[in-house]
Protein backbone atom coordinates (compact mmCIF):
# COMPACT_ATOMS: atom_id res chain seq x y z
CA UNK A 1 0.00 0.00 0.00
CA UNK A 2 1.40 3.57 -1.07
CA UNK A 3 0.76 6.21 1.42
CA UNK A 4 0.62 9.43 -0.50
CA UNK A 5 0.15 12.13 2.30
CA UNK A 6 3.20 13.15 1.26
CA UNK A 7 4.22 13.83 -2.32
CA UNK A 8 7.89 12.64 -2.69
CA UNK A 9 10.55 15.10 -4.41
CA UNK A 10 13.29 14.72 -6.19
CA UNK A 11 16.75 13.79 -4.35
CA UNK A 12 19.66 14.62 -6.45
CA UNK A 13 23.04 14.52 -4.83
CA UNK A 14 26.17 16.08 -6.47
CA UNK A 15 29.62 14.58 -5.68
CA UNK A 16 32.55 16.89 -5.75
CA UNK A 17 34.81 16.98 -9.35
CA UNK A 18 31.75 14.36 -10.08
CA UNK A 19 28.50 16.04 -10.56
CA UNK A 20 25.14 14.45 -10.69
CA UNK A 21 25.62 11.16 -9.33
CA UNK A 22 22.42 10.45 -7.82
CA UNK A 23 19.09 11.42 -8.50
CA UNK A 24 15.81 9.24 -7.30
CA UNK A 25 12.19 10.08 -6.07
CA UNK A 26 12.06 10.54 -2.01
CA UNK A 27 10.60 7.15 -1.18
CA UNK A 28 10.90 4.77 1.50
CA UNK A 29 9.30 1.14 1.71
CA UNK A 30 9.10 -0.82 4.83
CA UNK A 31 6.62 -3.45 5.99
CA UNK A 32 4.37 -2.06 8.75
CA UNK A 33 4.58 -4.37 11.05
CA UNK A 34 7.86 -4.18 12.11
CA UNK A 35 9.28 -0.55 10.40
CA UNK A 36 11.93 -2.98 8.35
CA UNK A 37 13.22 -1.30 5.28
CA UNK A 38 12.72 -2.41 2.00
CA UNK A 39 13.88 -0.24 -0.32
CA UNK A 40 14.47 3.39 -0.67
CA UNK A 41 14.46 5.94 -3.98
CA UNK A 42 14.17 3.68 -6.76
CA UNK A 43 13.73 0.56 -4.87
CA UNK A 44 11.00 1.59 -2.76
CA UNK A 45 9.32 3.29 -6.36
CA UNK A 46 9.78 -0.19 -7.73
CA UNK A 47 7.94 -1.76 -4.59
CA UNK A 48 4.82 1.25 -4.61
CA UNK A 49 4.05 -0.20 -8.48
CA UNK A 50 3.33 -3.55 -7.12
CA UNK A 51 0.74 -2.11 -5.02
CA UNK A 52 1.43 -4.93 -2.40
CA UNK A 53 -0.23 -4.74 0.49
CA UNK A 54 1.98 -6.32 2.85
CA UNK A 55 4.62 -3.19 1.98
CA UNK A 56 3.85 0.66 2.93
CA UNK A 57 6.01 3.13 0.54
CA UNK A 58 5.60 7.26 1.67
CA UNK A 59 7.99 10.13 1.76
CA UNK A 60 9.41 11.04 4.75
CA UNK A 61 9.70 14.67 3.56
CA UNK A 62 6.64 17.19 2.91
CA UNK A 63 7.02 19.76 0.86
CA UNK A 64 10.20 19.27 0.65
CA UNK A 65 10.88 19.37 4.73
CA UNK A 66 11.35 17.08 7.21
CA UNK A 67 8.06 15.12 8.46
CA UNK A 68 9.27 11.79 9.99
CA UNK A 69 12.57 12.53 11.36
CA UNK A 70 13.81 8.76 11.50
CA UNK A 71 12.66 8.14 7.91
CA UNK A 72 14.61 11.32 6.50
CA UNK A 73 17.74 9.82 8.42
CA UNK A 74 17.47 6.36 6.72
CA UNK A 75 16.78 7.67 3.35
CA UNK A 76 19.42 10.49 3.08
CA UNK A 77 22.41 7.46 4.89
CA UNK A 78 21.71 5.38 2.20
CA UNK A 79 21.77 7.73 -0.87
CA UNK A 80 24.66 9.41 0.56
CA UNK A 81 26.43 6.15 0.82
CA UNK A 82 24.95 5.31 -2.64
CA UNK A 83 26.58 8.28 -4.24
CA UNK A 84 29.58 8.30 -2.51
CA UNK A 85 30.49 4.60 -2.88
CA UNK A 86 32.12 2.51 -1.06
CA UNK A 87 34.50 5.68 -0.77
CA UNK A 88 32.33 7.00 1.70
CA UNK A 89 33.48 10.42 2.62
CA UNK A 90 34.44 10.69 6.45
CA UNK A 91 32.93 13.49 7.80
CA UNK A 92 32.41 15.44 4.80
CA UNK A 93 31.09 19.04 4.21
CA UNK A 94 27.72 19.44 2.68
CA UNK A 95 25.11 21.76 1.55
CA UNK A 96 21.68 20.50 1.10
CA UNK A 97 19.47 22.90 -1.68
CA UNK A 98 15.75 23.15 -2.48
CA UNK A 99 15.46 24.51 1.20
CA UNK A 100 11.69 27.34 1.05
CA UNK A 101 12.29 30.41 1.07
CA UNK A 102 9.32 30.36 3.77
CA UNK A 103 11.48 27.80 5.89
CA UNK A 104 11.63 28.59 9.72
CA UNK A 105 14.43 28.16 11.94
CA UNK A 106 13.09 24.80 13.68
CA UNK A 107 12.70 23.49 10.05
CA UNK A 108 16.23 24.59 9.15
CA UNK A 109 17.79 23.42 12.37
CA UNK A 110 15.77 20.07 11.53
CA UNK A 111 17.80 19.47 8.58
CA UNK A 112 20.96 20.44 9.54
CA UNK A 113 20.70 18.61 12.71
CA UNK A 114 19.90 15.66 10.15
CA UNK A 115 22.86 15.81 8.28
CA UNK A 116 25.26 16.44 11.07
CA UNK A 117 23.47 12.78 12.51
CA UNK A 118 24.39 10.98 9.53
CA UNK A 119 27.57 12.23 9.45
CA UNK A 120 28.69 15.62 8.01
CA UNK A 121 31.26 17.71 9.70
CA UNK A 122 29.09 21.12 8.33
CA UNK A 123 26.11 22.08 6.72
CA UNK A 124 25.32 24.49 4.57
CA UNK A 125 21.68 25.34 3.50
CA UNK A 126 20.18 27.32 0.30
CA UNK A 127 17.42 27.55 -1.69
CA UNK A 128 16.91 27.05 -5.50
CA UNK A 129 19.23 24.28 -7.54
CA UNK A 130 22.82 23.01 -7.56
CA UNK A 131 23.34 25.42 -10.61
CA UNK A 132 22.13 28.88 -8.85
CA UNK A 133 24.76 27.96 -5.79
CA UNK A 134 27.18 26.69 -7.90
CA UNK A 135 26.70 30.31 -10.16
CA UNK A 136 26.25 32.53 -6.54
CA UNK A 137 29.39 30.75 -4.79
CA UNK A 138 31.57 31.17 -7.81
CA UNK A 139 31.22 34.86 -7.76
CA UNK A 140 31.23 35.02 -4.23
CA UNK A 141 33.05 31.96 -2.57
CA UNK A 142 34.63 30.19 -4.71
CA UNK A 143 37.11 28.66 -2.27
CA UNK A 144 33.79 27.40 0.51
CA UNK A 145 31.61 25.89 -2.83
CA UNK A 146 35.01 23.84 -3.77
CA UNK A 147 35.34 22.68 0.21
CA UNK A 148 31.84 20.66 -0.84
CA UNK A 149 32.24 17.20 -0.87
CA UNK A 150 28.56 16.52 -1.31
CA UNK A 151 25.57 18.85 -2.56
CA UNK A 152 22.04 17.18 -1.76
CA UNK A 153 19.06 19.03 -3.56
CA UNK A 154 15.56 18.51 -2.62
CA UNK A 155 13.80 19.22 -5.94
CA UNK A 156 9.88 20.00 -6.08
CA UNK A 157 9.34 20.18 -9.46
CA UNK A 158 5.46 20.17 -9.23
CA UNK A 159 4.68 23.21 -6.89
CA UNK A 160 1.15 22.68 -7.97
CA UNK A 161 0.65 19.57 -6.44
CA UNK A 162 1.51 21.28 -3.28
CA UNK A 163 -1.42 23.38 -3.76
CA UNK A 164 -3.68 20.66 -4.32
CA UNK A 165 -2.57 18.62 -1.34
CA UNK A 166 -3.46 21.81 1.19
CA UNK A 167 -6.47 22.77 -0.89
CA UNK A 168 -7.52 19.24 0.11
CA UNK A 169 -6.42 19.31 3.33
CA UNK A 170 -8.31 22.42 3.47
CA UNK A 171 -11.92 21.07 2.41
CA UNK A 172 -11.79 17.90 4.34
CA UNK A 173 -11.17 20.28 7.72
CA UNK A 174 -14.07 22.68 6.12
CA UNK A 175 -16.82 19.57 6.03
CA UNK A 176 -15.31 18.16 9.09
CA UNK A 177 -17.01 21.84 10.92
CA UNK A 178 -19.86 21.52 8.70
CA UNK A 179 -19.03 24.43 5.95
CA UNK A 180 -19.86 23.48 2.13
CA UNK A 181 -17.14 23.52 -0.83
CA UNK A 182 -18.84 26.45 -1.91
CA UNK A 183 -18.45 28.33 0.98
CA UNK A 184 -14.73 27.48 1.08
CA UNK A 185 -14.63 28.42 -2.68
CA UNK A 186 -15.96 31.68 -2.09
CA UNK A 187 -13.79 32.39 1.08
CA UNK A 188 -10.91 31.74 -1.17
CA UNK A 189 -12.32 34.44 -3.78
CA UNK A 190 -12.54 37.00 -1.01
CA UNK A 191 -8.47 36.38 -0.23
Amino acid sequence: MTDTKYEPADIEIYVKEKGLVLKEKSLVAYTPSDGRILGIGDEAEALAAQNLESVAVQSPLRQGMIADYSMADRMFRHMLKKACGKRHFFKPHIAVGGIPETITEVERKAVEDLMFQIGAKSVTTFEGSYEKLKKEMTVVAPEKFDSFQAVIVIAKNEPERYVAEGLANLLQYAQKQGIPADRVGELLREI
